[in-house]
């Protein structure tokens, strides 16, 4: 009898390696892992795993409701027919809720989702609480395994970062990469680092603004010229040099719950600064970085302080703990014994 095939829904992203960093380790663990997409529909079948991500897109259309209804009944029939056919479902729960903001249709979706998947995975413990509250769905339905580092992943192209933007070598520097939005908080960083006034710090914006959002707010803080800001999408290719530059990632969140972008700079070992939310207190643990109170209007200028002084030395062994727990061969092991039903495992972050 041959082996099982995983359908992993997607097996890459153009957004996202997760799934892509998944699929190699659970394909160096001996399993068959094939992209799921329309012309794989119908392809798997009796013993095999559908593992779903980000399933909005299958509900979904960002035109007529109604046809939103019909995309979502075709899908619901479509997971109904894989359990019929004896098909194993998993949904792996990055978000809550969708990018897109919370609807009442994504609640009725999402519930059914998680009441006809055989299993889900939560990326944290915190997240399995707010699923299994929002939701309705028993806990033991939900099982958690880490997001994985990414060492390696991201290859660089060497750019001189620093030298790009005229930033010394010798001054100290904030980054934050990525997009930016009303919800990255970036305003509150920007006003933040201006609030402490040290002649040494520069702070580096990079990242896809998105539209209607503005940043003119930087101008009116910026009276010493030591933010710098690049409005532009970072690709794959230009992140790692981007980090590299940087002494800390500031990442001053209003809503998160897992971020992604923290693990980037623990697999670059960068410490991370970021509010107390969601699952961060799971991956920035104790020397990792440096967690604030959100409420504190203080919180995060005297995080940005605090970070100068750390122990460098001890913050790179806390790092490579970390990273040791979130070893993508550890959690795809545990995720293959969840997939066949055997003894439950749990890998904490």
């Amino acid at each position: 009898m041959s082996k099982p095939t995983v359908y992993m829904w997607p097996k890459a992203s153009p957004d996202n390696k997760y799934s892509e960093l998944l699929s190699a380790s659970i394909e160096q663990a001996g399993l068959r892992v094939e992209h799921y997409d329309r012309k794989a529909m119908f392809r798997p079948g009796k013993g095999d795993i559908v593992h779903m991500h980000w399933p909005s897109s299958s509900y979904k259309t960002s035109s007529v409701f109604a046809l939103t209804v019909i995309k979502s009944l075709l899908f619901a029939f479509l997971l109904l027919y894989f359990r019929c056919r004896g098909v194993r479902l998993f949904w792996t729960v990055h978000n809550l809720w969708p990018h897109t903001g919370r609807t009442s249709w994504d609640y009725v979706m999402r519930k059914f989702i998680l009441n006809v998947c055989h299993r889900a995975f939560v990326l944290s413990e915190t997240v399995k609480l707010e699923v299994a509250e929002a939701f309705g769905i028993q806990a033991g339905k939900l099982v958690v395994t880490p997001h994985g580092h990414y060492v390696g992943a991201y290859p660089g192209k060497g750019t001189d970062i620093r030298q790009k933007f005229g930033i010394s070598p010798e001054r100290f520097l904030f980054l934050f990469v990525g997009r930016i939005n009303p919800y990255k908080g970036v305003d509150k960083l920007v006003e933040a680092f201006a609030s402490m006034k040290h002649a040494s710090c520069s702070l580096l914006i990079a990242g896809r603004v998105d539209t209607g959002y503005s940043l003119s707010f930087v101008d009116r803080f910026n009276g010493e010229g030591a933010i710098c800001v690049y409005p532009h999408f970072v690709d794959d290719h230009e992140l790692a040099d981007f980090l590299q530059a940087a002494d800390r990632v500031v990442l001053p969140y209003n809503q998160i719950t897992t971020s992604g972008s923290a693990i980037l700079a623990l697999s670059h070992h960068k410490p991370v600064i970021a509010p107390r939310l969601g699952a961060l207190g799971e991956y920035v643990t104790s020397g990792c970085g440096i967690l604030y109170d959100p409420e504190d209007p203080d919180g995060l200028r005297n995080a940005l302080g605090l970070s100068m002084g750390m122990d460098m030395k001890q913050t790179e062994k806390q790092i490579e703990a970390k990273l040791r727990e979130l070893d993508w061969g550890r959690i795809a092991s545990k995720m293959i014994n969840i997939y066949f039903g055997t003894k439950q495992h749990e890998v904490n972050a």
